[in-house]
Order: C-alpha cells, then structure tokens, then sequence
C-alpha cells in the first residue's frame, strides 16, 4: 500500500503512544532555554581565512631551523613562499611601497616559522645581490614595523653567518692548470660577493636600528684583529686573500657609516692606524691592493 501526504499528516492528530519514563527524564534534563546569540564574523580582510592556532617553540628555535632554511632557499613547494620570492626578485626603491604591502599580507597568513624562512630568503637576497642590500633593508625596516621579531630573526643570522654560509675557510683564486678551473673560479667570486654584500647588508641594518650597536661594533673589532693576525702571517695565496677580504669588508661598511656614528668609525680609525705603523716586514700578506683599500677605508672614516 503506498501512503498519501495526507495520510502522513494525519497521523499527527492520531493517538500517541506513551513514552517510556527513561526517556521522559531524559528529555526533563535538556535545556530549554534559548542558546545566546552570537553574531557571525567574518575573516580578517587580508587575511585569506582564519589564522592557524600556532604555539611558537621554546628555546633556541631559529638556531635550530635557520640551517634548514639555508638549504631550501631555491625551494618554491610553497605557494606563499613561492610568492614571496617573486616579489624579492621583482622589489625595487620605485615599486617597494606596493610590493611591500603584498609581502605583508601574504605574512599574515602565516605563523613565525614562515616568517623566519622569508627573513632567512631576505637576508640571502642582500648578501648573494649586494646592489640589492639597500632595497632590502628597507623592506626588512618596513616588515618590522608589522612583525618586530623580523629584527630578531635578522640579528640571529647575522651572529650564525659564517656558520649559516659556510665562510670559515676563505677561497683563493684558482691557478688556471688546476681541475674544474671554471667552476673553482665561479665559486671563488660568490663568497666574495657575499662577504661584500654581508658588510653592506649589515650596516644598513644597523642604520635602520634593525640590530643592535654591539653587533656591529663587534664584528668590526673582530675583523680588525684577524686583518692583523692574518697580514703578520708567511705570505701565500691563501693568507693575501684573506687580507684582501677582510680589508674588503671594512671598506664596505666604512663608507656607508653615517657621520653620527663616530664610535664606529674611530673603532676603524684606530685599528688600522695601528696596523699601518707596524713595519711593512711584519705584514708580509697585506699586499699593495688590500694597502690602497686600507687608505681608502680611512678616508671615509675621518
């Protein structure tokens, strides 16, 4: 038999059967007045949906990721990083107010580890690109201002840079009968052009307040004496070279140092006077180039 609509409905006015007293305590117990209204909210404008619920890890957690980060600079999985990137290799000093607001949205989405590996591709852009190290601190100067841990993640690079970068051992200029000349050559410039860009990078950090005197103020001693230490040593390819970078790296920070920063430059100042005084028979590895660039380097500083 097949049942009409209105025999459906008719059965509501039919006799009910009774419920069994269990189930009658039961419904007593549910609550019957009303659930509290609250008004529905919409997701942040900018933000792309809710945030994640993130709990930052503890301890010393960028020391323990950055190397990670390092090695993945290249890999673009990620859609947002992927976005990031190209921003960074499209960002100039005409279109960083529009791009940067780009950069900052994409940020919000994420959580701090994000932010560290877009720092950690920041921070590899202006060393690797030293024209690029200026665009780059404004950036860094401008997403600090939404995220102020952006100073620390820079400040931690900075301190792991030869670490991070693998700069303990300086590179020599190939001769040309060795194997893999070409690529000996290659990999001889890029740590050049990252020690150079490292010096620029972070003095314009320290120009924007991005880290901390200290920091700057210490490397800059602890160059002075290794140029020292490593000029007083048997000249061969390798200790020249050194001398030359270290020299190098005085001069890029030196000439970018602002009037105010008197302490630094008399740091500078004093420690290569110093140097210049001993005689010339004890810095067997400051050949005459890295000598040029010391009094260059002293002219900026006065």
């Amino acid at each position: 038999m097949t049942l009409t609509v209105s025999q459906i409905y008719d059965v509501r006015f039919g006799p009910k059967l009774p419920l069994p007293r269990s189930v009658q305590d039961s419904i007593a117990k549910l609550r019957i007045t009303p659930v509290t209204y609250k008004p529905f909210r919409p997701p942040p404008k900018h933000g792309g949906g809710y945030k994640l619920t993130y709990t930052r890890p503890t301890g010393n957690w960028r020391e323990k990721t950055l190397a990670v980060y390092v090695s993945k600079i290249t890999d673009k999985s990620d859609i947002d990083y992927n976005e990031v990137f190209s921003i960074l290799n499209k960002i100039t000093s005409k279109n960083i107010g529009k791009l940067s607001e780009n950069a900052v949205e994409t940020l919000r989405k994420r959580d701090d580890d994000f932010r560290l590996r877009v720092t950690t591709l920041l921070f590899n852009k202006a060393i690797t690109e030293s024209m690029y190290a200026g665009v780059m601190a404004e950036l860094a100067f401008i997403l600090n201002k939404e995220f102020p841990d952006v100073s620390e993640d820079l400040t931690i690079q900075a301190k792991m840079f030869p670490q991070l970068y693998d700069t303990h051992t300086t590179l020599v200029y190939p001769n040309s009968s060795e194997p893999d000349f070409a690529q000996k050559v290659v990999l001889w410039m890029k740590q050049k052009q990252k020690r150079r860009g490292y010096a620029t990078f972070l003095t314009q950090l320290f120009l924007k307040n991005l880290i901390d005197e200290d920091i700057m103020t210490t490397t800059i001693q602890d160059v002075l004496v290794e140029i020292v230490a490593t000029a007083k040593q048997a000249k061969t390819p390798q200790t020249e070279e050194n001398t030359t970078q270290y020299v190098d790296f005085l001069f890029e920070s030196a000439k970018v140092l602002p009037s105010t920063s008197k302490t630094l430059k008399e740091t500078i100042k004093v420690g290569l006077k110093n140097m210049l005084e001993l005689p010339r028979t004890d810095l067997t590895s400051l050949c005459m180039r890295s000598r040029f660039r010391v009094e260059d380097t002293l002219k900026c500083v006065q």
